[in-house]
């Protein structure tokens, strides 16, 4: 796809329905801007934000970086918020062809991105944050639980990228796509603005706080019960909004119990409502990996929590806060008496609420962390689909090519202790090293998770990434292999100074590749052999093809010994003299494919 040449430029794609309008509602807006769109305007020249509202970015930032870099794609036509997602890609085709990537900030609103990557082939990441379906189930709905297992079905496969926000979510993605592409990001807070500050008030009337929606999957019914069952004089304090507001105003009349609704607070004077309350209460009963429960810890607020979702990745009992049982009224008011109660307790689990807060989840690395990732997957993506088709339509079977076995059975012979091959396919080299290599430590590198998963089904250890990459400390192998792999990478040169650099000092590598332009005529001839023009179509993920002059340009200056060999020519099996100019320069320039031993100096 043609891009515009005003540099690499991103689309944000908000959740189903969404818009900054939306977030300043519930005063999440200002996060988004100061901590994610600043980011991803700090990477990018240009940053997309596809709104599903008629707004401008000025109605809510003067940040001259965001004011420059990032462009509020305004609501056109009345729509609804289902249709104007079917429709987005068309309405903003210009937009959408000019992103590198798409960025998908929830799941339910991945539907603009499945369309562009249709219509434009732009990959996508898409944060799954919580178990989408449960939380419709939760709320009473029987059709929404289907429409998001179905919209996992579609979209999970075809992201460039997944980030989730827990393990139990990772889990979850991978059980529905195993080669799924995903990173771990959780959410994080400015450890900064969200601090300890003394400002608690005291008295007889303690605070337990509340931050969050009002709607049916966060409890609040059971909560406002179980303050009415407190031993100890406290008010209910919740921030948020939502449809269940005024039930539960009338709940806590009934029972007697004193609430205060505070409404909708901005995001920057969170801290100081924290910093106020005596202790901080999270009764959802399904959570993915909250925001609000990381920025009460940053502040020491004593934490009690359900035993639910993300909730356990945060706190663990007794240590980081206390948990209860969503579902059971009374043990959550025993948790936040106790909290109210033991002051010992309460400023002893906050302490330590702050310190795991600051050391692990500290907002701007986490997406310094996240920009990597999806500029990572966004370059990876056309190449990885190509490969992942190739896989699924081209198994390799498990016999290897003489001239190949008879080179190896000789390299075998200096006892390598550690093994590496490049692009294992689906394990043949990996199986014939560890027939002849007893204890050696034999490994694969593929950049196909496909190939990947079989490998890993027949035993044998192998690792998932691009050859440029390798992730392997400096000197890690006696032996590195790439039988036909370098014609596949996106940098023949770059994947050579990886190999240099994981090989010991006398390491030694040996490779194998087609001879281009030669293989053609090979192609050619098996194309008319079989009558069948089909033959002479190449191999599509050869996007690097090496002619024996480049490859000995390539390896020559790496390393300290190259061997270079033509593997076969015309004719060479009916007459001697073809087969003595197989091994001088003028017969590889001719050979069909090439084979290389190179050793890194001592």
């Amino acid at each position: 796809m043609t891009r515009d040449a005003r540099g690499p430029a991103i689309g944000i794609l908000p959740a189903l329905g969404s818009g900054l309008t939306d977030l300043r509602r519930g005063g999440q807006h200002e996060r988004l801007l100061a901590y994610d769109l600043r980011h991803y305007a700090a990477a990018y020249d240009t940053v997309y934000y596809f709104s599903y509202f008629d707004e401008a970015l000025s109605e809510f930032t003067r940040d001259p970086l965001l004011r420059e870099r990032v462009v509020v794609l305004p609501r056109r036509g009345a729509w609804s918020p289902k249709a104007y997602a079917l429709l987005l890609p068309f309405i903003y085709r210009k937009e959408f062809r000019r992103c590198d990537v798409l960025r998908v900030m929830q799941f339910p609103g991945v539907i603009p991105a499945l369309g562009a990557r249709r219509l434009f082939g732009t990959p996508f990441v898409v944060t799954y944050g919580y178990r989408y379906g449960e939380v419709a189930r939760i709320a009473g709905s029987h059709l929404k639980p289907r429409l998001y297992s179905l919209l996992e079905r579609l979209a999970i496969p075809r992201a460039a990228g997944v980030i989730v926000t827990s393990r139990e979510l990772e889990a979850h993605v991978k059980g529905l796509h195993p080669t799924a592409r995903v990173i771990y990001a959780p959410n994080g807070v400015d450890t900064t603005a969200f601090a300890p500050r003394p400002s608690r008030a005291g008295g007889d009337r303690r605070s337990v706080l509340y931050v969050g929606r009002l709607s049916p999957e966060k409890n609040l019914e059971r909560l406002v019960a179980a303050i009415g069952r407190l031993t100890t004089r406290a008010r209910l304090v919740v921030i948020g909004a939502g449809d269940r507001r005024a039930d539960l105003e009338r709940q806590a009349v009934a029972a007697g119990v004193d609430v205060e609704f505070r409404g909708v607070i901005p995001h920057g004077e969170l801290p100081a409502h924290f910093n106020s309350a005596d202790t901080f209460v999270l009764p959802s009963l399904t959570e993915g990996h909250p925001k609000v429960l990381i920025e009460a810890m940053a502040c020491g607020l004593p934490c009690a929590v359900s035993a639910r979702g993300g909730n356990l990745t945060l706190v663990q009992e007794g240590v980081t806060g206390l948990l209860f049982d969503p579902e059971d009224t009374t043990a959550m008011a025993l948790a936040i008496d106790h909290l109210l109660t033991d002051e010992s307790l309460a400023r002893r689990l906050g302490a330590a609420a702050r310190a795991l807060v600051a050391d692990r989840y500290d907002a701007h690395a986490l997406l310094e962390a996240e920009v990597r990732f999806v500029s990572q997957a966004s370059q990876d993506a056309p190449l990885r689909e190509l490969f992942e088709h190739y896989a699924d339509a081209f198994p390799i079977d498990d016999t290897l090519p003489e001239f190949v076995a008879r080179r190896f059975d000789e390299l075998v012979r200096a006892r390598p202790r550690a093994v590496l091959d490049v692009g294992a396919g689906d394990g043949r080299y990996l199986g014939f090293f560890q027939s002849r290599l007893s204890g050696a430590l034999v490994v694969g590198c593929e950049l196909s998770l496909t190939r990947a998963q079989r490998m890993r089904a027949k035993g044998f250890r192998v690792v998932v990434a691009r050859s440029e990459q390798l992730p392997f400390r400096d000197g890690a192998f006696d032996l590195v292999t790439l039988v036909e792999v370098l014609e596949h990478t996106q940098s023949p040169a770059r994947s050579l100074e990886e190999v240099r650099r994981v090989l010991r000092r006398g390491g030694r590598l040996a490779l194998t590749t087609p001879n281009y332009p030669v293989k053609r005529l090979y192609d050619a001839r098996a194309a008319v052999r079989a009558r069948d023009v089909r033959r002479f179509r190449d191999d599509p993920t050869h996007i690097s093809p090496l002619s024996a002059g480049r490859l000995e340009r390539l390896l020559t200056p790496r390393f300290e010994s190259v061997e270079l060999e033509g593997t076969s020519l015309f004719g060479e099996s009916r007459s001697r003299w073809i087969r003595a100019l197989k091994g001088s320069p003028f017969g590889r320039r001719l050979s069909n494919k090439l084979f290389a031993v190179c050793a890194k100096g001592e």
